[in-house]
């Protein structure tokens, strides 16, 4: 089966809810959290229970990475491989859509499942339940799609999920006492006398006290693990209840806007990895049209127009079909230009014929059974006004037009998500085509780029420091510009100001003199307009104007997004500045032989690991401790606790005597062949094979327990094996690439290169001090802690005379610069393009590691890359002090 690849993004946030559960494990959620992340964690109102949030904007796919979620938590959390889950969404529109991908063969979310679990894992719905039979709880994964309403209710007779059902009596009869005890504490879960007493068929009064034969408390039972879609929808009282009655084992909640104060965002996606991955257009280039709502229209159809235009050149170029979309949000009726009024002005004013126009309203649904993505589909132009249903999909949609004022206008950002999306996730051949466009009726491009950023940044799930470089001027649409017909980047257009008004009703003679500070009276209220980046004490200012601490949260809100759309303006990047290239590095094997990039696996290539002899058999540190009704596994100085349930819901009847040593090394291969894709099949069942048995016959471990305690198990051997590399790597690479085996060089035609909107920073790790780095090409940077020895580094860097712009480096390919080590891959912390052409590389380093091993090898390559760049580059490897010589001064020698 041919998986749908994970962008990189995703990757990463289900690799940070893989760490975190395999923490979780061995420290608790809170600990594990804290030292992840950051920040406290919130045990709130689950306790024990982890509970976490991956935060993904509009047009993130946060339902892939749900479907992936499942086999993680279960895995690394439960050490399941047949999981029970519970898959909540906030409506039956959006349940339908859910449980029709996961039941279809082929579709990518129903594909991520059975990568884990096979064909056989069911995806059902709650009324399905109860003919699941029995035994095949605990021998398949299950998957029930609901709504959280369903569970969410006060009077529980009113749900029939949490209703005495004798249709559950074979499922409750074999559960056992033992089993049924959990249900004990649960809310809502016996059946009380009053109930009884209610009750119609005289069933209950024989069950007062005791656990009902509820859907509810079956799920509850199997200890489920719940994802929740939407989830800052379910941060009430009433919700919190009705997931305890769940007994979930563990939650995680998907959604783009979290409550902060009542949400654990393990990671969170920001816009420029969904940009970077071609998951959206960026910029959104905005046009404002004072005349009035026809010139905005009328520009819009100008706009798609020429779209349509550069989209045929596209797909004669072989980058596949477009059709260019305009989503125009029409006036309510009663207003000037209602849905009607506009397709009249489009058919009559403007001449566009019927079969172009669409409208899609609450009562108008034209849409219904339309493919728009369908080449022989006439439709160009949607209307529409508030009423999009749920899962309303466009896949073309490249220009919005909005007829209302933006403070005013409800569902403007369900319009802009679909604009947004890129089509195909791919970027297009066509720079026009990698952008998206909206027009507004507003005066001031300031105005709706505020406007615009609110509704980005409160409902789509952005940054402020996102929306800065999201947003920019179009004060002359590019398309029209000659400069297209050579397919060049756009033009650069000086932007607007970006000014930002505050309440003022009585502004001090300070605030009045204040540097880009002006009065005004907007909207009969007096307000102060103010221009350019705003100090600490500027704000001090402004905040003295307002009472009361939301106010003052606004204030301080408001003037982190004008500081951003200042520093998105000024950032080089943003002013159509270019990074010179960084070249890669690059070997030879043999004199005339042809350059080849550099990286781990080459140097791998030329290693043979010998996987049976007696040192790769041990696994240092493992040690399972086997209990009556718990067992213990001990790694290292840690040991994790697990309960008899996680140890008995396995698929594989391991409480039989016909389990057999192959059949635990079946379970290893399919579980680490991806993860092991150097070793072939034979390899890998020779290696397990042996592994299994010097555990059982050399340690004593029986078969059942190494079963019980096989995920473990195989952690511990895809980490051996790792160590096992990375030690035969370390010899090979020295002899080939650091003492001169191979002939070394930089690839000059094959550099890395850093672009404008290809900054994938993810949101929970970036810079977000005070102080203004104003050389930085990008207008955010990637993680750097405000003050400490690598702050200094960077405002050394920031400050230097010779440094034109430089790049905080992403630790992760393809958008940050990496030299290869015997280990991997070596990111270093700062790039920077001097005045005279010359690329350094800065990396710094705490004098304590300045002696490690592995840090020695990474000063090596770096001085390798510059030596042999003929002077070209510069790599420097800076501490805080290095033979009685400071920061500073090491960099001035190193800039030279």
């Amino acid at each position: 089966m041919t998986l749908l690849s994970l962008k990189s993004y995703q990757q990463a946030a289900l690799d940070a809810l893989r760490a975190f559960a395999r923490a979780a494990q061995l420290k608790g959620p809170a600990l594990a959290f804290g030292e992840q992340v950051g920040r406290p964690y919130n045990p709130d109102p689950f306790g024990e229970v982890p509970c976490i949030c991956l935060r993904i904007p509009t047009g993130g796919g946060k339902t892939l990475m749900a479907a992936h979620a499942v086999n993680v938590l279960a895995e690394e959390w439960r050490a399941t491989d047949a999981p029970v889950a519970v898959w909540l969404v906030p409506s039956d529109t959006i349940r339908s859509q859910t449980l029709k991908a996961l039941q279809t063969t082929g579709h990518p979310y129903r594909e991520a499942l059975e990568a884990s679990y096979g064909a056989g894992v069911r995806v059902c719905v709650l009324e399905d339940l109860a003919n699941i039979a029995p035994p095949d709880w605990g021998q398949r994964a299950v998957v029930v799609v609901a709504t959280i309403q369903s569970f969410r209710i006060d009077d529980t007779d009113k749900r029939n999920v949490y209703s005495f059902s004798e249709s559950f009596e074979r499922h409750f009869k074999g559960a056992g006492d033992d089993r049924l005890r959990v249900l004990q504490g649960l809310p809502d879960s016996l059946v009380t006398a009053e109930e009884a007493e209610n009750d119609k068929t005289g069933v209950l009064p024989g069950f007062i006290g005791q656990p009902r034969w509820s859907l509810a408390n079956w799920l509850a039972l199997h200890e489920p693990l719940l994802i929740v879609d939407e989830a800052h929808n379910t941060k009430t009282d009433k919700s919190f209840t009705a997931l305890k009655r769940l007994n979930p084992s563990a939650i995680l909640e998907l959604t783009a806007t979290p409550i902060p104060a009542k949400t654990n965002v393990l990671y969170h996606v920001s816009a420029q990895e969904l940009a970077a991955e071609s998951m959206i257009k960026l910029p959104i280039a905005l046009s404002e049209h004072p005349e009035g709502w026809q010139q905005a229209v009328f520009a819009a159809v100008q706009n798609q127009r020429a779209l349509e235009g550069e989209a045929l050149k596209d797909e004669a170029a072989g980058h596949g079909y477009v059709r260019p979309i305009v989503l125009f949000q029409a006036q309510n009726a009663g207003d000037e230009v209602p849905p009607e009024a506009l397709r009249s002005h489009l058919e009559h004013e403007l001449h566009i014929p019927a079969a172009q126009i669409k409208v899609a309203t609450g009562d108008t649904r034209e849409l219904e059974g339309l493919d728009l993505a369908a080449r022989d589909c006439p439709v160009r132009f949607v209307i529409t006004v508030q009423a999009l249903r749920e899962g309303w999909d466009c896949p073309f949609a490249y220009v919005l037009c909005s007829l209302q004022k933006l403070s005013s206008a409800t569902a403007v950002e369900q319009l802009l998500g679909r604009v947004l999306r890129m089509p195909y996730a791919s970027p297009r051949g066509r720079e026009a085509l990698n952008r998206a466009y909206a027009h507004v009726c507003e005066a001031e491009f300031s105005t709706a780029a505020h406007e615009l950023a609110d509704r980005l940044i409160n409902n789509m799930g952005f940054e402020a420091l996102d929306v800065a470089s999201m947003v920019v001027q179009q004060s002359v649409l590019p398309l029209f510009d000659p400069i297209y017909e050579s397919n060049q980047p756009l033009a650069h257009v000086e932007p607007a100001q970006v000014a930002t008004d505050f309440i003022a009703p009585a502004p001090t003679p300070e605030l009045q003199a204040a540097a880009g500070v002006r009065v005004a009276s907007l909207a009969g209220e007096q307000k102060v307009v103010v221009t350019g980046h705003i100090s600490p004490e500027l704000e001090a200012l402004l905040l003295a104007q307002v009472r009361g601490p939301k106010k003052q949260e606004q204030v301080q809100a408001r003037v982190a997004q004008h500081n951003a759309l200042v520093a998105a303006q000024s950032a080089p990047a943003s002013r159509g500045e270019h990074f010179a290239p960084i070249p890669t590095l690059a070997y030879r094997s043999t004199p005339q032989g042809q350059l080849w990039p550099l990286e781990r696996e080459a140097v791998l290539e030329a290693v043979e690991l010998d996987l049976l002899s007696p040192e790769a058999l041990q696994l240092p540190g493992f040690q399972v401790v086997e209990q009556s009704n718990s067992f213990e596994i001990y790694l290292k100085d840690a040991h994790i606790k697990l309960r008899a349930a996680d140890a008995s819901q396995i698929a594989f009847d391991y409480g039989s005597s016909s389990i057999t040593a192959d059949d635990l090394v079946r379970w290893l291969d399919q579980s680490l062949f991806q993860k092991l894709p150097e070793l072939t099949q034979g390899q890998r069942n020779a290696y397990f094979s042996a592994v299994v048995s010097h555990l059982m016959h050399e340690k004593g471990l029986p078969l059942l327990t190494l079963a019980k305690a096989r995920f473990r198990l195989a952690q511990d051997i895809e980490a051996r094996v790792g160590d096992l590399k990375d030690k035969a790597a370390k010899t090979q690479f020295r002899q080939l690439v650091l003492e001169g085996a191979w002939e070394i060089a930089p690839d000059w035609t094959r550099p890395l290169l850093f672009e404008a909107n290809r900054y994938p920073v993810p949101a929970g790790s970036r810079y977000g001090g005070r102080y203004e780095f104003r050389k930085h090409f990008y207008p955010v940077l990637a993680d750097l802690k405000d003050g400490g020895e690598e702050f200094a580094c960077a405002q050394l860097l920031d400050q230097h005379a010779k440094v034109k712009h430089w790049v905080r480096n992403l630790t992760s390919a393809p958008c940050g610069f990496a030299l290869a080590t015997s280990r991997g891959r070596f990111f270093p912390d700062f790039v920077a393009e001097l005045l005279d052409g010359r690329i350094a590389v800065v990396e710094y380093k705490g004098a304590h590691l300045l002696n490690d091993p592995y840090e020695i090898e990474k000063r090596q390559i770096g001085e390798l890359w510059a030596r042999k760049s003929n002077k070209r580059c510069l790599f420097g490897q800076i501490a805080k002090e290095r033979e009685g010589v400071g920061m500073s001064g090491q960099l001035d020698a190193l800039l030279a």
